[in-house]
């Protein structure tokens, strides 16, 4: 009847297959259709299928897995695209993806590299200058930059899915998440205070940062999630609303509201403003059972 909402599952099975429609010839998803395939969006549209629940053929995500695979360098760390030969933040994402895949070789040199990537560290001129501490050892967004609240958490929730959870740069980049959040919950993208005055906290941060720290809950991540769950129905992105739901559903508090907000804001914006990479992280944030592909419990 119409009105009546769309269930998960019938929602879950629209989406999978609007994903596989935005695949690209060579295997890999682009940012948004008609574009050249990237590696970000095309791990994420492997973890999402990967876990969906659909009937799939196995030649798209073996497909995928060739073309994010060639994206991986001789370090263990993996290029944005093709034609983007630095290293960034996507490892994580391209080496769990293929992980999934059973493709283990790949994911443990990502992990090598990622336990050994260089990062920019420093002691401030002028004390009081920062409200963090800038010499705790996260990870950055490309090789030597300083760190940041997303990369590092990428690159824990990867690391432990693979074991390394009390690995000196792992408990480093635990301690760092710790230092960077908000006194009144959640986390920025960065820092958590500039000359004295405190930022205010971001949605992808925070969902980020508890999946981190989701098998380590202290009062700093309740504190997090207390304000995660108080952006119920003031959220218009469906990147923040996947974040979201992802992190609410590994830590086991997504339930019928949040997933009826997933479902319809994914359903009433244009196709052109719901591309594969949003797509990947609604699915991810709806999955039911079994292990998360980005759980670390």
């Amino acid at each position: 009847m119409a009105g009546e909402p769309t269930s998960a599952s019938t929602w879950t099975a629209t989406a999978g297959a609007n994903l596989l429609g935005l695949q690209n010839a060579d295997g890999g998803w682009p940012y948004h259709a008609g574009q050249a395939s990237a590696t970000e969006p095309t791990a994420l549209a492997i973890l999402a299928l990967s876990v969906s629940g659909d009937d799939l053929s196995a030649e798209p995500l073996n497909a995928a897995a060739a073309w994010l695979g060639a994206r991986q360098r001789s370090d263990g760390l993996f290029t944005a695209c093709p034609v983007h030969e630095e290293a960034g933040w996507l490892t994580p994402l391209a080496a769990l993806a293929l992980h999934q895949r059973g493709i283990t070789s790949a994911s443990q040199a990502a992990a090598d590299a990622l336990l050994t990537l260089p990062v920019h560290t420093f002691r401030p001129f002028w004390t009081g200058t920062y409200g963090y501490d800038t010499q705790i050892q996260g990870w950055p967004w490309t090789p030597g930059d300083f760190s940041f609240v997303e990369p590092t958490c990428l690159a824990m929730v990867f690391l432990k899915k693979l074991g390394h959870f009390a690995t000196p740069r792992v408990r480093e980049g635990a301690r760092l998440l710790r230092d960077r959040a908000l006194a009144a919950g959640g986390w920025n993208y960065g820092e958590p205070r500039v000359l004295g005055g405190d930022l205010f906290p971001a949605i992808g941060p925070t969902a980020l940062a508890l999946l981190a720290l989701a098998d380590e809950p202290d009062e700093t991540t309740t504190a997090g999630l207390n304000w995660l769950l108080d952006q119920r129905g003031r959220i218009s992105s469906l990147l923040s609303l996947g974040w979201a739901a992802i992190a609410l559903n590994v830590l086991g508090w997504l339930d019928s509201d949040w997933q009826a907000a997933v479902i319809s804001r994914w359903q009433e914006l244009a196709p052109e403003r719901r591309g594969p990479m949003e797509t990947s992280l609604c699915l991810l944030g709806l999955v039911s059972g079994g292990d998360h592909p980005l759980g670390v419990l």
